[in-house]
C-alpha cells in the first residue's frame, strides 16, 4: 500500500472497471461476420453434372484442373464473380486463341455452374465444412486385376480374408486414406472417451530387434529410438525393456510391416489408386 500512497490518484477497483469497459467496447466494437452463404444442394449438382459434361475434359470434373485447364476455383473472374454475370459474358465469347470455345448455356445453366464454382471456393476456404467429392471415379474390375497382378497387394492381403467385406466397414474416403497412409489414425477421441491404444501396441506398429554383445537378442514393438538409447515393447511378456546405446552397440535393426505401402507410395498412379480403391469399396 505503500506505493499507493505515493500516488493517490490511483484507485484499483476504477481501473479495474475502466480494462473492463475497455475490453467491452472492443469486443462490440469489432464488426459484424458476414452470415454465412447457403448454396442450393439441387443447384450444386446441377451445376457440377454441367461442368463435368462440359468442361471436365480440360477443368476435371470437380473443377479443380484437369489435363488441360487450370483450376477454376483459383480463377480471378470466378472468384469475382457475381451470381453467374461475368461467369456467362465469359462462356458466351470463350478464348479461342487459348483453345476455349465458347459455350451456348441458358442462364439457368449459367446460374447453376456458378452455384457449384462458388460454393467450390467457400467450401475449400472453410475447410471444416468441405465435404469429399468424387472418391469413386475408378474401374473396380481394373482395380482387382491391379491387386492380384500388378501391386502384388494379394501377397499381404487377400479380398476373402483379411479384408473381406472391408467396403462395409470403411467410407471410401476413408479407405482411400487408409491404402494410402495404413498407419494414419482416427481423430482424438477426447475427455471421456476410450483410451487410445499406444502406438507400440497396435499390429501396424514398427519391429525392433535388439542385440547386445553378449549376443542376447530381444524384439519387440519400437517404443523410442535415439542416438543413447532404445526402448522397446514385448508383447509376450507385457514389460518394456530399454538399453542404453554408445554407437553401433548394441546392434538395432528396425522393420516397418507396412514396408511394401511405403514403397507403393512411389508406384501408384492416380488411375490404379482410384481403380483399387473402387474395387475395396465393393468388398461388402
Amino acid at each position: 500500500m505503500k506505493n499507493l500512497r505515493a500516488f493517490p490518484f490511483v484507485s484499483f477497483v476504477p481501473f479495474v472497471s475502466f480494462v473492463s469497459f475497455v475490453s467491452l467496447v472492443s469486443i462490440h466494437a469489432q464488426p459484424p461476420q458476414p452470415p454465412e452463404p447457403r448454396f442450393d444442394p439441387a443447384a450444386v449438382e446441377r451445376g457440377q453434372q454441367l461442368l463435368s459434361s462440359q468442361c471436365g475434359f480440360c477443368h476435371g470434373s470437380s473443377a479443380r484442373g484437369g489435363s488441360s485447364g487450370p483450376d477454376l476455383t483459383r480463377s480471378e473472374l470466378v472468384q469475382t464473380d457475381e451470381n453467374g454475370k461475368q461467369l456467362g459474358d465469359f462462356l458466351a465469347v470463350g478464348r479461342p486463341d487459348r483453345g476455349m470455345p465458347r459455350f451456348e448455356l441458358t442462364p439457368a445453366q449459367v446460374s447453376d455452374l456458378a452455384t457449384f464454382l462458388h460454393s467450390a471456393i467457400y467450401f475449400a476456404s472453410n475447410r471444416r465444412l468441405y465435404k469429399i467429392l468424387d472418391i469413386l471415379v475408378g474401374d473396380k474390375q481394373a482395380g482387382e486385376a491391379y491387386f492380384n497382378g500388378a501391386g502384388r497387394c494379394r501377397t499381404c492381403h487377400s479380398s476373402s480374408g483379411d479384408l473381406k467385406g472391408v467396403g462395409a466397414r470403411y467410407d471410401p474416403a476413408t479407405l482411400q486414406g487408409r491404402l494410402l497412409l495404413p498407419r494414419g489414425r482416427e481423430s482424438n477421441p477426447g475427455r471421456g472417451g476410450p483410451p487410445r491404444t499406444p502406438l507400440y501396441a497396435e499390429p501396424t506398429a514398427l519391429q525392433v530387434s535388439v542385440t547386445t554383445p553378449s549376443g542376447e537378442t530381444a524384439i519387440g514393438a519400437l517404443v523410442r529410438l535415439t542416438d543413447f538409447d532404445v526402448t522397446l515393447y514385448e508383447p509376450s511378456s507385457g514389460r518394456m525393456r530399454s538399453w542404453l546405446r554408445n554407437g553401433e552397440v548394441p546392434k538395432v535393426v528396425v522393420t516397418d510391416p507396412l514396408q511394401a505401402h511405403v514403397d507403393q507410395l512411389l508406384k501408384w498412379t492416380d488411375a490404379d489408386m482410384h481403380n483399387v480403391t473402387a474395387f475395396l469399396a465393393s468388398l461388402k
